[in-house]
């Protein structure tokens, strides 16, 4: 059976399989970007604080984290994406997206209903509020097809997350785990509780504090607190706790062990945009973890590396860096 690695400092990134494809299954979104001060309130009309605003640009959490993979990865780095495609203008322009970004959109569906939307309302410090039209997300089959069965089987490790039917996650979760293949589970994405089936199908799921909260009820304000919250997560089932701290960093927590990893101090003259983060960090870990070279913690600075990179520039997919510029960012910033 393969597994992700154990969390101790010393331990390696054992490859989970010969070879890297890494499976992605879940949203994809047309994210139109408003530029705002700040929220409206009830009853109050608000303009941008610019007037070059409210495009769309490729998103959603399934299709940020492949596209991330693809990025970061090495040469022999084989991303792919699962997911449903609707039946609107913004689908070409989403599949473009992909393609253009080396990921394998071979197992994706199409139907009758538009894509997958967000809305995003960006914050002149870069953090955002979302709201999120699931469309073509929520129009997901009731089987899982032999194609996607096989390509299961055939992964290094499967990402998921909670913009796509919680039965489709279950599914995959499930049959995964059958075959020995990791699971890593973004608990982001639409507000929803975990099911206890789901967490003892996965091997890692990662929420940031909020979540993580909202997941276990207990406090999560100091990182002594997360790592508590976290273990709680491991006492229904899964194995492994990756919490994204924000400007704090991020822990990886088990049973008995915690890893740590500082954020990279980022001017903040130079964040623009936090919206694809999140799935940066997640991908980039996703990568580092199935190259089977690195520590725990050197998995963890690779993926914060990306994820500082990431908030320097617009737009989700677009923001997602590339290997060579998170390893020049990493000789960069050696010594800290």
């Amino acid at each position: 059976a393969v597994g992700l690695p154990s969390a101790k400092m010393g331990a390696t990134c054992q490859k989970a399989r010969s070879g890297t494809s890494i499976l992605v299954v879940g949203s994809l979104n047309a994210d139109i970007v408003i530029e705002i001060k700040r929220m409206p309130k009830p009853g109050e009309t608000i303009a941008t604080r610019n007037d070059n605003t409210g495009f769309m640009v490729p998103g959603g959490k399934g299709a940020n984290q492949a596209t991330a993979i693809a990025k970061s990865g090495n040469s022999s780095t084989y991303s792919r994406l699962a997911t449903i495609f609707g039946n609107d203008g913004h689908a070409d322009k989403l599949r473009k997206s992909l393609t253009d970004n080396s990921v394998d959109i071979s197992l994706c569906g199409t139907c009758k209903v538009p894509s997958g939307q967000a809305f995003i309302l960006l914050y002149p410090s870069g953090e955002n509020s979302i709201i999120i039209v699931g469309g073509s997300n929520n129009q997901w089959p009731m089987e899982l097809s032999l194609n996607l069965q096989n390509a299961i089987k055939d992964s290094s490790v499967v990402l998921l997350q909670q913009e796509i039917p919680t039965r489709v996650n279950e599914a995959i979760a499930r049959y995964a785990k059958q075959h020995g293949v990791s699971v890593m589970m973004d608990y982001g994405g639409e507000e929803r509780k975990i099911s206890r089936e789901l967490l003892s199908n996965v091997t890692l799921v990662s929420p940031n504090e909020t979540e993580l909260e909202r997941a276990t009820r207990k406090k999560t304000d100091t990182k002594d607190n997360c790592v508590i919250a976290a273990r709680d997560l491991i006492k229904q089932g899964c194995s492994q706790v990756l919490v994204t701290l924000g400007k704090d960093g991020a822990i990886l927590v088990t049973e008995k062990d915690v890893v740590e990893q500082p954020c990279f101090k980022i001017d903040k003259k130079l964040i623009v945009d936090t919206t694809g983060a999140g799935d940066c960090f997640r991908g980039a870990y996703a990568v580092a973890y199935t190259e089977g070279e690195k520590s725990i913690k050197e998995c963890l600075r690779f993926a914060s590396a990306a994820a500082a990179l990431c908030i320097q520039v617009k737009g989700a997919q677009p923001s997602m860096p590339s290997r060579n510029a998170i390893e020049k960012f990493l000789a960069d910033h050696s010594s800290t």
